[in-house]
């Protein structure tokens, strides 16, 4: 997979006339890490549709039936004043801010730059089951970011190149996990127009979603008034037949992965130590470039982000996404607390439950 989507992307607009379509025109002029073209028909193009526009509901109508005939897979993202089911894209009801736009544009890109892929279009002609626990392949590794690197020693740098992970779907999924693994029920979660069902029976997560849309809905900033969630004592009928199933880790480091892109947890120490334990397998978790050499590193010695960027001659975004997602899923550990840390750390109740499943998760397989 290339690393980075191909420049300039074009994106079109469908019912989106006058004063809007001029705004957001200029919002894309003035994006400064990826270069936009707006055109009105091209193959790769990303559509952005307002349906509630007769236009854009045209156009919408017609690309559903173009993409029934013709199983094409042409990104899409919709605006509306309700939520609309989209498979090879996203629903943005209204009102949205700008940075959850360019979030969704920046995750749809990677969607053109697969179509260049030979392995992804080899895959792609595969007939796969409907129902599959989503596996890795080494050969295709998840994109990350475009981030170029930053100056560690520049306090108003490092703080650009950091993001709050509680805005972001990957943690508000590891407390429905936690909830469902001590009822005992499955937990039903509405983002986006799209559904989430953690299944503690199984423990993943059930969705209608395929694998290569999932990331866009980890990078999109979390709309808390449209997200929803309750218990449910069984699967609908749709999920259980139709759905696709994925580990709880699986999802959730591919949503942490997408939510970071490339970024570090804000309040990040860079010169705390840090020690990989209780690692899985890592072949059974999505890949993206040199994850191996980062976790082999880490797993090593104790070191801190700062050592890791100084000693690892890569750029930092993949060590700053390896570390939000590690850190995370309490895969890595501080190595060299103070003994006043030591002691609130062995106090009980002191670590996050969110942070405590995986642990427990891991001692119990």
């Amino acid at each position: 997979m290339t690393d980075r989507p191909p420049n300039p992307l074009k994106v079109s607009f469908k019912g989106i006339e006058g004063l809007s379509r001029k705004s957001l025109a200029f919002l894309f002029s003035t994006q400064k890490t990826m270069e936009y073209e707006i055109v009105e028909e091209h193959l790769d193009a990303i559509q952005i549709i307002d349906i509630d526009h007769h236009l854009g509901k045209t156009a919408w109508e017609n690309l559903q039936a173009s993409s029934r005939e013709q199983q094409s897979r042409i990104p899409v993202i919709i605006l509306g004043s309700e939520a609309t089911e989209v498979e090879n894209g996203i629903s943005l009801q209204k009102p949205f801010l700008p940075r959850e736009l360019l979030a969704t544009v920046e995750s749809l890109a990677v969607e053109i730059s697969n179509k260049t892929d030979p392995h992804e279009a080899a895959t792609t002609k595969l007939s796969l089951p409907d129902i599959t626990f989503s596996t890795s392949e080494p050969e295709t590794l998840i994109h990350i970011s475009t981030a170029p690197d930053v100056n560690l020693d520049d306090p108003n740098a490092i703080a650009a190149a950091q993001y709050d992970p509680g805005q972001f779907l990957a943690q508000r999924m590891l407390e429905l996990i936690e909830l469902a693994a001590r009822e005992k029920k499955y937990i039903h979660a509405g983002c986006c127009g799209v559904m989430f069902y953690v299944d503690p029976h199984l423990r993943c997560i059930r969705t209608l979603v395929k694998e290569r849309n999932l990331r866009t809905f980890g990078a999109l900033p979390l709309d808390y008034d449209s997200f929803v969630y309750h218990k449910e004592a069984r699967l609908p009928a749709k999920i259980e037949s139709q759905g696709f199933r994925f580990t709880y880790e699986d999802f959730i480091w591919r949503m942490i992965l997408a939510g970071s892109r490339g970024r570090l947890p804000e309040n990040t120490d860079l010169d705390q130590r840090f020690l990989l334990r209780n690692w899985p397998n890592l072949t059974e978790l999505p890949q993206f470039p040199h994850l191996m050499q980062i976790s082999a590193s880490w797993a090593a010695a104790p070191k801190s982000i700062r050592q890791m960027a100084r000693e690892l001659d890569i750029p930092q975004r993949y060590i700053f996404a390896f570390f939000a997602a590690a850190s995370m899923m309490d895969y890595l550990h501080p190595a060299d607390a103070s003994s006043s840390q030591a002691a609130r750390a062995s106090a009980p109740e002191t670590k996050p439950e969110n942070r405590g499943l995986f642990q427990r998760w891991l001692k119990s397989r």
